[in-house]
């Protein structure tokens, strides 16, 4: 790709564009990791917030 993007680049250049892609690919899927698990979090974090509030709502202190 480094190489299709820079046809007339000398080995070294194309050799730093592909490290900078290589870079970039990889920030990018981080990001996205990062992203999936902030949303496993708070969607587990949101069932058990909803769970406790039905136990809280059925809750019948003993007289």
């Amino acid at each position: 790709m480094a190489r299709e993007k820079h046809p007339n680049a000398s080995e070294q250049q194309i050799e730093q564009v592909a490290e900078s892609l290589r870079s970039a690919h990889y920030k990018a899927l981080a990001l996205k990791s990062a992203a999936a698990r902030r949303a496993k979090r708070e969607a587990a974090q949101a069932q058990k917030r909803a769970a406790t509030e039905r136990q809280l709502a059925q809750y019948r202190p003993a007289a």
